[in-house]
């Protein structure tokens, strides 16, 4: 019937519009169905993850929410292949010990922080943070369908301090922070005050904000002169000051490196880096060809080494 009165009204670009919105939904169903709505972390110690099905009938016509976060996950074996490469080999090599845990904020859809948790030992546990209560209990879900149960779910924007009004705009889900200017804020916490009471020392310390990223570290200041962890964090090198936040790390003796990949689908400029504690080292990377390194999903940034250091 609504179709039918679209049609009456002349709104033939809407109902275009509503194939289109159904054929997408069928095709990423499609896929993972084909899969049995399980992804395979291939280049992570081919770890498997299960996602929760969806019927046909509430793909097409409902349950969009469940089914497009089930296809971004299985999405993420191909995305960012070399940064899940290099943080799989400094487990594999025990230059990062399996037995410290791992703080993972701006978790999303909790994709890292499933597939970290299989690589921790005895009482590692890993530390899912996001604003976002719907990426919280999407993460909670997989995790409870794979019996994984050493994630420590936290719903909380960080900064360098607590109780700071942090604005954003759209949805929570994937968004950007800025110091409040309206009524849409939500107040900070702090990876220090978070991990404080937490008898654990973290061994990587992994922060994708949005372009937040030098406040969150300010935040963490206890956790990275306590521990010295591995630091993993991303930036927008034509937009962002990656100079900044580089001396910042720098201060505690560490060095920088950018991962030598670009990341189809982001943004031209978009890098991930690893900020490692100078008297740990370099850690022996598993080599692969450059020149073949598509065939792997790695579209490297220069002809070089899988990290370069700036």
């Amino acid at each position: 019937m609504q179709i039918i009165q679209i049609i009456k009204n002349g709104g033939i670009f809407e109902l275009l519009k509503i194939i289109l919105n159904r054929l997408e939904k069928l095709y990423k169903y499609h896929n993972l169905k084909n899969t049995n709505f399980s992804v395979n972390f291939h280049h992570e110690g081919n770890i498997l993850i299960k996602l929760p099905k969806v019927s046909v009938l509430n793909a097409i016509i409902g349950k969009w929410s469940i089914l497009k976060r089930n296809s971004d996950f299985a999405s993420r074996p191909t995305s960012e292949v070399l940064l899940r490469k290099t943080i799989f080999d400094m487990y594999e090599s025990g230059f990062i010990s399996s037995q410290l845990s791992i703080i993972d904020i701006g978790c999303w859809i909790a994709d890292n922080s499933i597939v970290w948790s299989q690589l921790l030992s005895k009482n590692g546990i890993v530390f899912a943070i996001d604003p976002s209560s719907e990426n919280i209990n999407f993460g909670k879900q997989i995790a409870k369908l794979n019996n994984i149960e050493n994630i420590n779910w936290v719903q909380a924007v960080c900064a360098e301090k607590e109780g700071i009004k942090l604005g954003f705009d759209g949805s929570i889900n994937h968004t950007s922070f800025y110091s409040a200017t309206s009524n849409n804020y939500l107040i900070s916490s702090s990876i220090d005050s978070i991990i404080e009471d937490a008898s654990c020392a973290i061994g990587l310390l992994h922060v994708d904000v949005e372009g937040y990223e030098l406040s969150v570290l300010k935040g963490s200041r206890e956790v990275i002169s306590r521990d010295r962890p591995v630091i993993s964090f991303e930036q927008h090198i034509s937009k962002e000051n990656l100079e900044t936040i580089s001396e910042y790390i720098k201060s505690f003796d560490y060095r920088i490196f950018m991962i030598n990949e670009v990341l189809p689908g982001n943004a031209l400029d978009c890098r991930n880096f690893l900020a490692l504690p100078k008297e740990k080292g370099v850690p022996n990377l598993k080599d692969f060809k450059q020149s073949n390194s598509r065939d792997i999903d790695i579209y490297s940034a220069v002809i070089g080494p899988a990290i370069i250091e700036i």
